[in-house]
């Protein structure tokens, strides 16, 4: 039997305006706390019995949360997390990487007004023998999923479907299976022409992955190199 491989925190980051001209890393983090998933609980107690019980109630999302030492070279990434704090910003293009391949980020298939927003930005403190510590804190605003299958190549095509045809996304290198891509992902292309954005995954074969859209994507020949990453809430 294959031995489990722990995963390591070490290229933990977040990252904001993701996949852009201008983007942002916070660089330095000894710490990454994803969101707690929980529901609140009522008591419930009847007339005429002397015991009660609970029931679950709504669904409630915790917030990311994080901490570090502070690098003289993460001017910009502390710098874009103070402003978006102060301007109270609602913001989309953020994702915390777990390591140099996985992430989190929102699922913007199944929310697509969904958001994120700064509710902590503190320099913390410094001793005499110590480094200076940060910390920060990121609500979330909408769901948000776990990204840990991807493929980057330069044969996936896209092919617009209609009303009753699904649309479709192809490889001529048959990667799709091997990369781990599933029923029921939520899927990023990033690199199209046309089709950059967030879908949710049907079925997949080696070469085809099906859409639960119908016409919402443009047909597009395999040419650039695209970015494929999926997973689960």
């Amino acid at each position: 039997m294959a031995r489990a491989k722990a995963q390591l925190g070490v290229n933990s980051a977040v990252i904001m305006g993701w996949r852009t001209s201008d983007q942002s890393i916070v660089k330095g983090l000894n710490r990454l706390g994803v969101p707690e998933l929980s529901r609140e609980t009522v008591t419930v107690e009847e007339f005429g019995r002397d015991s009660s019980y609970e029931i679950t109630t709504g669904y409630k999302q915790g917030r990311f949360t994080f901490s570090g030492y502070a690098l003289k070279m993460d001017v910009k990434g502390q710098d874009e997390l103070r402003a978006r704090l102060f301007e109270n910003r609602e913001f989309k293009d953020c994702v915390f990487m777990l390591n140099k391949d996985d992430f989190y980020g929102l699922d913007l298939a199944r929310d697509p007004d969904g958001f994120f927003q700064v509710s902590k930005a503190h320099k913390g403190e410094v001793g005499r023998n110590d480094l200076y510590s940060f910390s920060g804190e990121i609500t979330c605003g909408g769901l948000i999923c776990e990204y840990i299958h991807h493929l980057v190549a330069d044969t996936i095509g896209f092919t617009a479907g209609s009303s009753g045809v699904k649309d479709t996304i192809t490889d001529s290198a048959d990667g799709f299976v091997d990369a781990g891509f599933s029923a029921g992902d939520t899927l990023i292309v990033h690199g199209s022409a046309s089709n950059s954005g967030y879908y949710i995954i049907k079925s997949v074969e080696a070469g085809k992955i099906t859409l639960e859209t119908e016409g919402e994507i443009t047909t597009e020949a395999a040419s650039s190199m695209i970015e494929l990453d999926s997973g689960k809430i």
